[in-house]
């Protein structure tokens, strides 16, 4: 583990963050919230605990903020969790927080389990609910038991979109100490050309993990026998294992592995739309970027997506896990159709989903729990 730096004086809170993973939508979050964290309270005031592993994903400008960062090893979740909270202990004792923000289940428990005390104050972001995921009613309902135990713990329990929310209360959350903040991301995209990309078919864009949750095996199997009429990029990779297989090559398909922001954002520009097939989503992060961009968005009506898109009026839904029903949309829709939801979804953004808002209400309700 880092060496953390010593306290020093400041009227700023010291803010402690954790996270079990910053590979994925949670990287891009603590992006856009710790880099005007820093210009705020002082990047001697924040200190970011995460796996050593993901340290090639921590993007470069939260790289070069100015903040410290402390790891810990996480060669698979349930040991790495382990080694988090032992991290998690020595780093709480030498940098001596005001606040710790942990992010997503695995830093929820660790570091809530050894949570005794009114001090640090302890503000809890699931970044999606593992409750909400394709478990088993008997997991389902250990996780629930063990969300609600350990928010007795919790001083906040931020929520990322109204489903959270409504998850949380449906299963007996505490509702006065959740607080809802949409995720979001800055106003102005990288100013960077588009991406190669010269096709005459419909350009779609996947980004995101080759796990089950994102649903990439529905959106290949949907277009597989439309290939005549889309091509398909992939932005992404597994993320823990080997390689997924999805069966003999594809024409249509060009996997280009992971990209940093700005790639992300240049392959946006060279897409015709972006689609978010997602099985289960706390918030969904892409459909926001892409939105930015003006692009228009193909997406479930999973969790925050649903709250993105509102029901389809910002974009175009489908039932999540519905593999025939995202076939059915993409055997309907046009280049003329998708241009249509491109100046929708930029108002859409524009009005919720800017950084400077999820900034400033996250600083509202870490002042109010010090109070």
């Amino acid at each position: 583990m880092a060496a953390a730096p010593r306290p020093t004086a400041s009227a700023a809170p010291r803010i402690l963050h954790v996270c079990d993973s910053i590979i994925g939508g949670t990287g891009s979050y603590l992006a856009e919230l710790l880099t005007p964290q820093a210009e705020r309270y002082g990047a001697d005031a924040l200190l970011l605990l995460m796996p050593r592993q993901h340290v090639d994903h921590v993007e470069p400008r939260l790289r070069d903020s100015g903040i410290a960062f402390a790891y810990f090893d996480r060669p698979n979740r349930l040991i790495g969790m382990v080694k988090l909270l032992f991290a998690y202990l020595a780093v709480r004792r030498h940098f001596r927080p005001d606040i710790v923000h942990a992010h997503s289940f695995g830093a929820g428990v660790s570091t809530r389990i050894v949570h005794w005390s009114r001090r640090p104050r302890l503000l809890f972001c699931p970044h999606g609910w593992a409750f909400n995921m394709a478990v088993a009613p008997m997991v389902r309902r250990v996780i629930v038991a063990i969300e609600r135990l350990l928010a007795l713990r919790t001083d906040r329990i931020l929520l990322i979109s109204g489903h959270e929310r409504e998850s949380a209360e449906a299963v007996g959350m505490p509702r006065d100490k959740l607080v809802t903040i949409p995720n979001a991301i800055a106003a102005d995209p990288p100013a960077i050309p588009a991406a190669a990309w010269d096709d005459a078919r419909i350009k779609l864009l996947f980004v995101g993990r080759f796990d089950r949750q994102k649903g990439l095996d529905l959106l290949i199997d949907a277009i597989r026998p439309l290939g005549d009429k889309f091509a398909l990029r992939v932005v992404g990779s597994p993320v823990v294992g080997k390689a997924t297989d999805f069966g003999p090559p594809l024409d249509f398909v060009d996997f280009v592995g992971w990209r940093d922001r700005d790639g992300v954002s240049a392959e946006m520009k060279a897409a015709d739309a972006v689609v978010v097939p997602s099985r289960w989503e706390g918030f969904g992060l892409v459909a926001t970027e892409a939105m930015r961009l003006g692009k228009p968005v193909i997406a479930s009506d999973a969790g925050g997506l649903n709250d993105i898109l509102d029901h389809g009026r910002f974009g175009i839904s489908f039932p999540a896990g519905d593999g025939a029903a995202l076939r059915d949309v993409l055997t309907r829709i046009d280049a003329d159709t998708l241009r249509s939801y491109g100046p929708r979804g930029h108002a859409r953004f524009l009005d919720r989903y800017t950084t400077q808002r999820m900034v400033d209400q996250v600083d509202e309700v870490y002042r109010a729990m010090l109070r």
